[in-house]
């Protein structure tokens, strides 16, 4: 039998408190009852497996932002303002 498997395994900074699901999740859902249906029938099969699959997931890391909350802010460099993201100045016509 078809089958959509979904796994994830996050880094998350030390300190995290840790809510469950834990930090690397399988996930699998089946893909129809039977390889006889119609192309139409599969299709439809599988994606309601992917949206099953996504909503599970993504709550299951919403829970992990949220655990996770403000700790990765500062970790990125962002470019000062009026610069590029390359570190260039912005602006047109440089010479």
């Amino acid at each position: 039998m078809a089958q959509v498997l979904v796994t994830y395994d996050l880094a998350v900074p030390e300190g995290t408190p840790r809510p469950k699901p834990e930090s690397s999740t399988p996930h699998t859902c089946p893909v129809g009852s039977s390889g006889r249906g119609s192309p139409k029938e599969y299709c439809d099969t599988l994606r309601a497996a992917i949206e099953e699959i996504k909503s599970v997931t993504g709550h299951e890391l919403t829970v992990w932002k949220d655990a996770v909350g403000n700790r990765e802010l500062g970790k990125e460099v962002k470019p000062k303002k009026g610069e590029d993201e390359d570190g260039s100045e912005g602006g047109q016509g440089e010479e």
